[in-house]
């Protein structure tokens, strides 16, 4: 096919729309297996391809890089569903764009064998570390539900999740709620001592690509290929699986061995489905009956979905029902 060539005094033809650049965007990653499509999208270039500049800062959570957007450090991050669900009842000006991934099985409890933990009903009375406000914590409750116990029943230890392996380690804590890289880390601090327990299926964790609301306004081609870059990391991710997992356990710094166990469980899809919308409302649910948050009103999360860019750029990919 022909390309038509725009003059210019310059006599230099336009760029083809994929390869124009557009405003440099500064991405927050919560380093977790469920951002494996961000971390692919960025070692592999197709952010670049896409013409977008994206500066990629790293963070232990989600909640931690949601954080860092709503300051005004980024312009998009990654997050669970669960910090989003906390910061809506404070602020409306940031949006879901698209899911990028979900699990079943994505957060363990890690425990100490020598302080009396075998079974996880041991936990009780136990001290037990998690991150406020995140998907750690909602797992946490849901776990503890699952074995007739509850948060009164436990000491909860607020703290940032980089500390968790030192904390069990020291014997601060008798066990934390966590994820990958944490899991292993924790585990080769404690060795043999370390206990570990899953509830595959208790509870799905979605991880999406976030924006606040400006950036969606002012930058709409931008978002699209943000889009674009995330869903050729997901074909990527289908068609060379042991690629993708050797560059996510890299980036994460855990063993391919590792990655493989957790690896079938992940859905690393890029799409918009109505589940996202009944997580919201189920977790914004638990936050108001445990007086978490402050209001009575649960917000709108229709309101907090940007479906545009994803109806542009992969519209079977969403069932969201307005």
């Amino acid at each position: 096919m022909a390309l038509a060539v725009v003059m210019s005094f310059s006599c230099k033809p336009e760029l083809p729309p994929a390869t124009k650049k557009v405003a440099p965007v500064t991405l927050g990653i919560g380093m977790v297996p469920l951002a494996s499509l961000a971390v692919i999208a960025d070692a592999e270039g197709f952010f670049a391809r896409e013409g977008v500049d994206v500066s990629v800062r790293k963070y232990a959570s989600g909640k931690l890089a949601l954080d860092a957007m709503l300051a005004g450090e980024l312009q998009a991050a990654t997050a669970a569903v669960t910090p989003i669900v906390f910061s809506s009842f404070k602020r409306r000006d940031f949006s879901v764009v698209a899911g990028i991934g979900s699990s079943d099985n994505d957060t363990w409890i890690v425990a100490r064998r020598d302080h009396g933990i075998a079974k996880p009903q041991d936990l009780k009375g136990k001290r037990i570390a998690t991150q406020e406000a995140s998907a750690v914590q909602f797992f946490l409750h849901m776990f503890l539900l699952k074995q007739g116990l509850s948060e009164k029943d436990v000491t909860i230890c607020s703290m940032a999740p980089a500390d968790f392996p030192q904390a069990l380690a020291r014997g601060e804590v008798d066990a934390c709620s966590m994820r990958e890289p944490l899991i292993s880390q924790a585990a080769a601090l404690l060795g043999a001592n370390a206990v570990t327990f899953e509830e595959p299926g208790l509870y799905v964790e979605c991880y999406n690509l976030l924006m606040c609301g400006r950036s969606l306004e002012e930058r709409p081609e931008t978002v699209r290929r943000l889009l674009r870059a995330l869903v050729a990391a997901e074909t990527f991710a289908k068609g060379h699986p042991q690629q993708a997992m050797a560059i996510v356990a890299r980036a994460f710094a855990v063993s391919e061995l590792t990655l493989s166990r957790l690896w079938p469980r992940l859905d690393l899809r890029v799409r918009l489905n109505q589940s996202l919308l009944v997580a919201l409302e189920d977790q914004a649910r638990w936050a108001m009956d445990g007086h978490l948050v402050e209001g009575a009103t649960m917000p709108n999360y229709l309101q907090f979905i940007h479906l545009d860019a994803m109806l542009s750029v992969k519209p079977s990919a969403v069932s969201v029902i307005r």
